[in-house]
Order: structure tokens, then sequence, then C-alpha cells
């Protein structure tokens, strides 16, 4: 439709325009229920460091806000020949192939690598090691889908928020509040996004969850509505600034919002904090509930089976028994109570009929196990109180968070907490200091990378306590991040696993994007995208590998120790057991690739796929295989050598995959089939170039439309 509206503005004869805009109105009003927006495909993203080649898809380097791309026709020593894209006929130029960048736009068939820029060891060797990468995250995905098909466990992003602030780039250029597309071009990349993260998450038992503020939550509500419709969808009110942040004559915001969807059979952990009730009532004594039943649908009539007298002893003070419910028409005063006994009947204080909480055989079950007991009379309404314990409670004494300790005269139980911290389920609104996102969040960063800022990073506590309800039951969880930002996520998994004894694995994608103060400074000094000094400056280079770096280090990346403590009173400089690499996504050609030439680049994604643990093969064999020590997968890339390569997979242990080169399918199912059951195999290089291929339509499932 934004293409259409175009279209209409330039017609001559605006009057035509009109009839037909009144007619695409009604059109759009016999729409199904839903959110509806604008694709708006397709998007592109720049490729720093990729060579400019024949064929490639281009943009000039020093026109930062220029959308129109260009195709590389030939490239002869310094000089590419260059065409517009939009127009077959349109002029060749010749431009210095240093004053291009190439470029990627979805839809054409891309294939990815990984390059390791850098690495940092701080953990058992038997442990997963941890990913960053530097790439545009849409084409980070679609690789993942390779390696990480249906094993994520939690994905945590804290995506643009669509402030009108230059907070975000589509298509290379920054949306801002006056574009009239803004809110469809967000859900548009939103939705690339999620459809693809549907296919990383487990389908069995994940968690999705997203951070946004007011401007877009509504409409990314009905987004995760229409992607994972069969899923568990709550959003939560997060306190993060509780001086609030002044909105003109708006009411003061203090709040942010977190989505969280729960896929399969996932479910909130229980944890030791609701993130709600004030910490100092949490000690408080066990709660016994009211038996009387209260609410718009408590009267007699609404429920008759729970209307039924309760025999209680006056002197003793204590419940003895229960009768039967009375039928609905028959008057509660026709029952006489035992001798010595009264009768306790479900009534309202104004007099009117309601019933108890429980059936009469529940509550008689609960007399006999000292559950049941009497509270006050009030003798001018002649009305008991009567309390019971819950069924939640007696799972708690069944766990033995509750303790029995004693009974009264009466055979009524006494019970108290343990002294175990308790546990609880999180709420839906969270109100806690340390969310607070400036002394947890901006204040810490400037901590590990003094001198360095970055804008509004998340309270590392806050991403803590989320993913503890995502994970706390999952101590092998894989969690992944595609906006990574400051690296926020990854230095929470770290912690969170510190604290738990967990084995937790985070990926962290985020690009290189200079902002845009920054990139106005170093075009003035001479620098372009693509240039060292330039991606220097990037996000990913300049904060969020640092970032995750030293926070596992306990080092700033001046050497000193990172000053302060967690709020565990751990020092932030013990650093965090971990093993973390840093990648740089990488464009590799097609013709490379099929003919075996980048396995360099291709290596890193085959180990990833097989769990990122212990030794990686690098190179090509020359003896035909591959299987290294302590290692989790094995290549083979000659199959004349299958016989000893099988061989010497039945004799280890650990083995999770088999990667077999070979360009026949029937050589490849014939030594698949020798292969221990429960490894898997994977066939390269054709497997690679159909099931790896990235940025396409067929891929993503996307329409063109």
């Amino acid at each position: 439709m934004a293409y259409i509206d175009d279209v209409l503005s330039n017609l001559t004869d605006q009057d035509a325009a009109q009839v037909i805009r009144t007619e695409l109105a009604r059109i759009r009003d016999r729409q199904r229920f839903g959110i509806f927006f604008e694709r708006h495909l397709p998007e592109h993203t720049a490729l720093p460091g990729t060579p400019v080649v024949a064929g490639a898809r281009v943009i000039y380097r020093n026109r930062p806000d220029d959308r129109v791309t260009y195709h590389v026709i030939a490239v002869e020593a310094e000089a590419a020949y260059i065409a517009l894209d939009a127009e077959a006929s349109s002029e060749e130029l010749v431009v210095p192939v240093t004053d291009l960048m190439p470029v990627a736009v979805f839809g054409e068939p891309l294939y990815p690598g990984l390059m390791s820029a850098d690495r940092f060891e701080n953990g058992p060797a038997d442990r997963p090691w941890n990913a960053v990468i530097n790439a545009e995250n849409h084409h980070a995905l679609e690789a993942l889908r390779y390696t990480h098909r249906q094993a994520v466990d939690c994905i945590y992003i804290d995506p643009p928020y669509n402030t009108g602030a230059r907070d975000w780039r589509y298509n290379n250029d920054y949306v801002d509040g006056q574009d009239s597309y803004r809110h469809s071009k967000w859900l548009a990349f939103m939705e690339r996004r999620l459809l693809l993260s549907r296919d990383l998450l487990n389908p069995s038992s994940s968690v999705l969850i997203i951070t946004i503020d007011e401007k877009e939550v509504h409409h990314l509500g009905c987004l995760l509505e229409q992607i994972f419709p069969d899923a568990v969808r709550q959003m939560v009110t997060i306190v993060t600034n509780p001086n609030g942040v002044a909105r003109g004559a708006e009411l003061s915001r203090v709040e942010e919002y977190a989505f969280f969807v729960f896929i399969g059979d996932a479910a909130p952990a229980a944890v030791e904090d609701d993130l709600l009730t004030d910490l100092e009532a949490r000690a408080e004594e066990v709660r016994w509930e009211r038996l009387l039943r209260g609410g718009t649908n408590a009267a007699r009539t609404a429920r008759p089976n729970l209307f039924y007298p309760v025999y209680v002893d006056p002197e003793r003070r204590c419940v003895v028994g229960a009768g039967e419910a009375l039928p609905l028409e028959q008057d509660r005063r026709t029952v006489q109570a035992p001798s010595g006994l009264a009768v306790a009947w479900p009534v309202r204080k104004d007099g009117s009929e309601a019933g108890w909480r429980m059936a009469p055989e529940s509550l008689r079950r609960k007399l006999e196990k000292g559950y049941v007991r009497l509270g006050a009379y009030d003798g001018k309404r002649d009305l008991w109180s009567i309390q019971y314990l819950p069924d939640s409670r007696e799972e708690m004494l069944a766990t033995g968070e509750l303790l029995i300790t004693g009974r009264d005269a009466n055979d009524v139980v006494q019970v108290e907490y343990n002294g175990r911290p308790r546990i609880w389920r999180p709420k839906t609104v969270w109100n806690r200091l340390s969310h607070a996102a400036g002394a947890y969040g901006t204040q810490l960063v400037k901590t590990l990378l003094p001198g360095r800022a970055f804008p509004f990073p998340k309270s590392l506590y806050a991403v803590i306590d989320a993913l503890r309800i995502a994970v706390a039951d999952k101590p092998d969880a894989v969690v992944l991040d595609f906006f990574a930002g400051s690296g926020t996520t990854g230095h929470a998994v770290a912690k969170l696993n510190a604290e738990d004894g967990g084995r937790r694995q985070f990926i962290l994608v985020t690009n290189n994007e200079v902002g845009p103060e920054q990139a106005a400074a170093l075009r003035r000094a001479g620098h372009l995208p693509g240039d060292v000094e330039w991606e220097a400056q990037g996000i990913a280079e300049h904060i969020t590998w640092p970032r995750i770096r030293a926070s596992v280090a306990g080092r700033t990346p001046q050497g000193e120790e990172v000053a302060g403590a967690y709020l565990d009173q751990t020092a932030i400089a013990d650093g965090l057991s971990g093993n973390v690499e840093y990648f740089r996504l990488a464009y590799l050609d097609r013709d490379a690739v099929s003919l075996g030439l980048a396995f360099e680049a291709i290596a890193p994604l085959l180990w990833l796929k097989s769990g990122a643990t212990g030794p990686r093969i690098s190179q090509v064999d020359l003896s035909g295989w591959a299987l290294p020590d302590g290692g989790t997968y094995g290549v083979l890339f000659d199959t004349s050598k299958a016989r000893s390569f099988v061989r010497a997979m039945r004799t280890r242990s650990g083995v999770r995959c088999a990667f077999i080169v070979s360009r026949s399918s029937g050589v490849f199912t014939q030594v698949a089939g020798q292969l221990p059951s429960g490894v898997e195999a994977v066939h390269l290089w054709d497997d690679y170039l159909t099931s790896f291929e990235i940025g396409t339509a067929r891929v993503t499932g996307e329409s063109a439309a």
C-alpha cells in the first residue's frame, strides 16, 4: 500500500486518484480482524569489509542518507563500472572502488560464514563457548537457522522502541517521528525477525521475552498474537525509573514493558522474589484462607452445592463437622444443630446467603488433618468466621517449605516457614530498585568501560530476573539476544550461572552501527563506513564485545580491575566463569563455497551446530577426515576414507554430529547409515548451498507483496 500511495500521489488526474483511494479504504474495512501494516520490502543493509565485485549491489560510502543502490557491471583495476538498479537502461558510471560499499537486499541469496576476531577463555574446557556476533541481525538469524533450528531455550531482545528520535534505521535511513509509515516500517522490520525467531525456539518448551515502551507496546502485542497464536502471552510492567521521566503536559513515565511468550509446556519458574511484594512483608506469618466465598458469583443461587451447615463447638471453639448441601428451596432455619453445638452458615454481614469455598467432603478431609480452625464470632449477626489451609499451603508442607511445629488443644496444626527462602510465582508488575536503568545499566556500563557511553542500557538485574523466570530450571539453556546492544543479556547469563552453578550458553548478535553524532564527527575527520577508524567506533567493536570481555575477565579494556561489587557483594573484578568468542559475519562467494575453498569461514558454524564445546576443526584435513580428541563432531572430507572415519567415530563418546563432504546423496546416505546411533549426519556441500542460503523469500517464508 505504501507503494500504491506514492503512485497515486504522482497521478495527473487527482480526481481519479481520490476515487481509487476511497475504494481501497472500503476494501481495508472488509479485511479480517488483526493488525495490518505495509511490509516495505525490500530491506537492505551495508556490508563493510566485503569486496566490490561484478554482480554486486553497492551504495556510495560518502552518501550516508542515500538509499539508491547500483549494480556493478565490471571491476577493472581500481575502478568499478556501475548502473542504477532501478533503471535497466541507465547510464553507466565509472567510480573508484574505494568510494563504494556492497549492500545486501533481502530476497537475494547470500552465503554466510563466521570469522573469529577475538576470544577470551575463563571457564572449564568442557563448558559450551559463548558467542558474540557482529552482524546484521536478520542475516545472523538466518544463519542460526542452520546451527540452532528449534534448539534455543530463550530469546531475550530489547529492540528499537521507535521513539522517532533517530533510534533506528530502515534501508540505511533513520526513521523519524515525521515518517507517516513509521509504525508499519517498524512492524515489518520486527515481523521478519520474529518469524525467524519462531524457527529457532524449541517448540516443546521455550520462552521469548521482548522489552518495549508505550510507543509500540500495543502494536507488538497484536503482532505476537498473530505469530504465536497458540502460545501463552503475558505482559509485565517494570518500574525502570522510580523518579519518573517528564513528558511535558503528560504523566511522568516510570515504567517499561516486557512481553513473555511461553511456548509449548514452558511456564514461569518459581523464584524467591515475586518482584512486587514488599520485601519486609515476605516474612509474614503463614496465611490461612477464609472459608466464606466472596465476589459477585458467590451467591447461594450460583453454587447451591456449596451451601451447607458447618457444626461448631462454641465451648471448645473449634469446628467439629459439616453437613450436606441444602436444596436451593430449603430454608436454612429448618436445620437444627446437634446438642451442644452451633451451626455456621455461609452468610454475609448484610444477611445475604453465599457459599463456602469447598464442598463438604473436601472440608471434612481438611478437618481430619487439622487444617481447619475457628475464627471470631459476630454475636450481633450470629456469624462464625472459619479459616482453612488452602491446597497451596498443603503442597508447601509436602515439600518442606512449611513445617508443622505443633497442634493446639483442638488438634489444629500450628505451621510456620522452615527458614529457607520462600518460593513465589512472579507477578506481572515489578517494582524493585535494582531494576533502575540508571544505576544498574548506564552506570554499570561506565564502570566496565571507562570513557565509553551507550544510550539507555538495561539494568543488569532486570534482565537477570527475566531470564531466571525463563530458564531457572534449565541450567544448560541456550539464550539468544539478536538486539544485543551493550551486551547486558550475555552479562546476565554469566552472572546467573555464577549464582546457581548453571552451564547456560549465550549467543549475542549486534550490528556495528555508529551513532549519528559519532558518525558526523568521523565524517568531519575524513573517515567513512568501512574504514578501520569508523568500524572501531561501532556498537559491536566499541561496546558489546569490550563489555562482555570486561565482565568475564573483571578487567577494563585498559587492563585495570573493574571497581565496585554486584548486589550480592561479589567483586566485579573477580570476573565471571565463561569462555566467549567474538565473530564477524562474512559473506562468501557461492563458487568458493561449492568448491570447498571457504572452510575456514564455515568451520565456526559447524562447531556451533555441534554445541560449541571442545576443539574446533578449522582446516581441511589432508588425511581425509578430522575427529579431534574431546570434540563433539567430526568432518569426513574424503568419502574414500569413510571406513576409517566410521571406525574412529565408534570408539568416541560425546560426539553429536558428523559432517560428510560429498557431491553424491547416495554416498552420503551410505556413510550416514554406518554411523553410531545418536550421531546426526549432515551433508556438505550440497546441504550448505540448499539449506544454508540466506536472504531469500524462500528461506524466510515471506511474501514479496
